[in-house]
């Protein structure tokens, strides 16, 4: 399979020009020449045009979980943290920066251009080596988004993560949320690329530690693809974190994992990672990437 090269965006830079002042006068009497007001020198923006999580108000790193994988490889999702891109707020600049997959370097990235579709904005480092693709939506404490650095692509989900004293231990809850992935299948006669996205669904009973759930993506491979239902999950009375499995016999990696996000558990965010069986060529696939959900 062969997975696209995504090319790389060229910065935007803004100039500002500053406007002098005027004046008139002379030893001639005449009426003078009125002031010029001067023109107030623009504020720059901030390399935080838009807020990736909008919630966020002090210096701190957010927890990251998602899919990655090296374009040349076999495409087997990579779902541990140091696979993943890590991201951070600094509050005295505005600004975010970035740790690429197995680096100890941080970079500060800025907003590059709006993008096309579901991708509303672009962030990338200045000079290039990595671009993020931020989604919409309406999260306040979370952030999905697709991003490419070097010979790697990834899906992630970035969030505040919520401390154990804020997790509920009464009551039920429901979350609802995007996926955005891909699959390594790809059909050429149906002149379309191979992501995934779609919706999701977790449901929590806080004071039994219990959790249920589906996952409806859309594979844009020209078919409809059936929910699927989460089996094996584990979750236990105020645990920050969850994980289970896809109820599939396909062969291939067939999980999912995910932490809460937010004071109180507002919003959550998650990987998932499924394999199925085409009904196109009835050949096995690989789907993985991120999900972000709130109440």
């Amino acid at each position: 399979m062969s997975i696209r090269t995504i090319r790389p965006i060229t910065l935007l830079v803004t100039a500002f020009a500053l406007a002098g002042c005027g004046g008139g006068g002379g030893e001639i009497a005449s009426t003078p020449t009125p002031p010029v007001t001067p023109t107030p020198t623009p504020t720059p923006a901030s390399t935080a045009a838009v807020a990736i999580v909008p919630a966020v108000a002090t210096s701190q790193q957010f927890a990251a979980v998602g899919a990655s994988f090296p374009i040349d490889g076999d495409h087997t999702p990579l779902l541990g943290a140091a696979d993943q891109i890590q991201v951070r707020y600094v509050a005295a600049s505005n600004s975010y920066e970035i740790q690429l997959p197995n680096s100890q370097t941080w970079s500060a990235i800025s907003q590059t251009s709006t993008g096309p579709g579901n991708f509303p904005v672009t962030y990338g480092i200045p000079g290039g080596g990595a671009i993020l693709w931020l989604t919409g939506g309406s999260y306040q404490y979370s952030r999905m988004f697709e991003w490419n650095a070097g010979d790697n692509v990834g899906h992630e989900a970035i969030g505040m993560a919520t401390p154990a004293s804020g997790v509920p231990v009464t009551g039920s809850a429901s979350y609802s949320g995007d996926i955005l992935g891909v699959t390594t299948e790809y059909q050429a006669q149906l002149a379309d690329d191979f992501p995934v996205n779609g919706s999701i669904l977790l449901s929590f009973n806080f004071g039994l530690g219990s959790l249920s759930g589906t996952i409806s993506p859309n594979l844009h491979q020209g078919y409809a693809f059936a929910p699927l239902n989460f089996v094996n999950t584990v979750y236990s009375t105020g645990s920050t974190t969850f994980s289970g499995k896809f109820d599939t016999t396909a062969t291939g990696v067939n999980s999912f994992s995910g932490l809460f996000t937010g004071p109180s558990a507002q919003e959550l965010i998650g990987n998932f990672a499924f394999p199925y069986v085409s009904p196109i060529d009835s050949k096995t696939y690989q789907a993985s990437g991120a999900f972000v959900g709130k109440k």
